[in-house]
């Protein structure tokens, strides 16, 4: 019996007391939270932490002015991103609302939209 508790229970404490380390590639952060410094679809936004876009990265993107169509995401001056539907397809009018914050994950390519139309015709 005291194998059975004891053991896990030592080995999970270890793993804090230790100070084991997570994987060097490790992300710093699940999701990264991004104010808009645009004013219009080709949105802007500095944040702390990311050096490049890789494939999975998250964005909580907290938008300036709703889109008016296809629009794009730059963060740190690397270089524009088009923001896509999870179909693929450029968002329509008013897809992403200024007033809510948008998920966003990257896929190698583009920013795909992690939610739906914010105000469906």
């Amino acid at each position: 019996m005291f194998k059975k508790i004891m053991l896990p229970l030592l080995m999970i404490a270890g793993f804090f007391i230790l100070g084991i380390r997570a994987p060097r590639n490790a992300p710093t952060a699940l999701a990264y939270y991004a104010v808009d410094t645009a004013s219009n679809d080709t949105y802007l936004a500095q944040v702390n932490g990311i050096s490049s876009y890789t494939t999975g990265l998250f964005i909580l993107f907290n938008p300036v002015t709703d889109n008016t169509g296809a629009c794009t995401l730059n963060i740190n001056g690397m270089g524009a991103k088009s923001l896509k539907t999870p179909a693929g397809g450029d968002p329509g009018d008013d897809w992403i609302d200024a007033s809510e914050i948008t998920p966003l994950c990257y896929d190698g390519t583009n920013f795909v939209i992690m939610k739906m139309d914010s105000n469906p015709a």
